[in-house]
C-alpha cells in the first residue's frame, strides 16, 4: 500500500497595515522563506527591501520589525492577493487552489488607502481572477508595477527603483 501524497494548505501572512496607510502593495503569496520567517519579502534575493531602502531610506539590513514599522511610518501597507493555497516550492507558477484575501474589506476598513500597487504580473492577474471587484472600487487606483522577485532578473534594481518611485508620488513625498 502506497501513501497518498498531498500538498499541505499554506496560509499567508496577516496584512501589514494601520490607520496611516495610503498605499497598499499587494504581492501574490509569500515565498517558502517568507512564510518560515513570518516576514514579507523574507528572501534576501528579492529586491523589495532594496527598493524600499532606495525610496524611503528604510535600511534593508535592519530587523524586520523596524523595516515593517518604517513602511507604516511612510503610509505603505503590504499584503497578498492570496490568503491560502497549495504550492510546491516558492514559484508563483506552482500555486493551486488559491483563495483570495478579503481585499475589499481591508480597503473599506482603511479608507485612506487610495492606491493599490501590484508587485508583478502574477499578483495583478490573480487579483483580476479572484477579486475583480477590487478594480472597480471608487477612489482606488490599481496599478501593476514590475515584480521585485528574484525571478525578474532581466530588470536591473535601478530600473525597478525608478518604476516603483510612483509609490512615493502617490504618497506626495516626491
Amino acid at each position: 500500500m502506497s501513501a497518498i501524497e498531498t500538498t499541505p494548505l499554506l496560509i499567508g501572512l496577516p496584512p501589514l497595515v494601520d490607520g496611516r496607510s495610503r498605499v497598499l502593495i499587494l504581492g501574490s503569496f509569500p515565498s517558502e522563506m517568507s512564510l518560515a520567517k513570518h516576514e514579507y519579502y523574507g528572501n534576501p534575493q528579492n529586491h523589495f527591501w532594496p527598493v524600499m531602502e532606495a525610496l524611503f531610506g528604510i535600511d534593508r539590513s535592519a530587523p524586520y520589525a523596524e523595516r515593517a514599522s518604517g513602511l507604516l511610518d511612510h503610509g505603505v501597507a503590504v499584503w497578498d492577493v492570496i490568503a491560502e493555497c497549495t504550492r510546491e516550492g516558492s514559484g508563483d507558477d506552482r500555486i493551486e487552489d488559491a483563495r483570495a484575501n478579503a481585499l475589499v474589506t481591508l480597503l473599506e476598513d482603511h479608507p485612506r488607502i487610495g492606491h493599490v500597487a501590484f508587485n508583478g504580473g502574477t499578483a495583478h492577474a490573480t487579483a483580476r481572477a479572484l477579486a475583480p471587484e477590487l478594480f472597480s472600487l471608487p477612489g482606488v487606483l490599481c496599478e501593476r508595477l514590475p515584480s521585485t522577485s528574484p525571478r525578474n532578473a532581466r530588470m536591473r534594481l535601478a530600473d525597478k527603483v525608478e518604476a516603483w518611485a510612483r509609490v512615493k508620488r502617490w504618497l506626495g513625498t516626491q
